[in-house]
């Protein structure tokens, strides 16, 4: 239902009689009764959207975890791996202990890179260790 007699009557002082009024409570409850089944379709379509999302989500994940199998760093040799992580150093200062610099930073990428990292000396030549006080 998308229109009615009374909508030329819709925005006006127009005052319906007793029998109008009827009519009128009748399309009113009627449309409620619509209104309450696409509520339902409403709902049961979120409920469909949400399975779907977190379906697809899934997907997604395992995909992403799939293409991280074919990332071309995993063929870098370990001496190719090695130099990039030197040439991660900071230049200007010796790198500090911190989860957030190189090279304690590379440990926490995969336990390839962390045996990497352990064995490069090179990258642990000159750290800058803060003693408090």
């Amino acid at each position: 239902m998308t229109s009615s007699f009374w909508q030329q009557h819709l925005g006006t002082n127009y005052v319906p009689s007793v029998g109008e009024a009827r009519q009128i409570q009748e399309f009113i409850d009627i449309s409620s009764k619509e209104i309450h089944i696409i509520d339902a379709e409403i709902n049961q379509l979120q409920q469909q959207l949400e399975l779907l999302q977190a379906k697809r989500l899934k997907i997604s994940d395992l995909a992403e975890q799939h293409r991280a199998l074919i990332s071309p760093v995993r063929r870098l040799s370990r001496d190719i791996l090695e130099v990039i992580f030197l040439a991660c150093l900071p230049t200007d200062r010796n790198p500090c202990m911190s989860a957030t610099e190189v090279p304690m930073l590379l440990t926490q990428i995969s336990s390839s890179w962390r045996n990497i990292t352990h064995s490069t000396p090179r990258l642990w030549a000159a750290i800058h260790v803060a003693f408090p006080g």
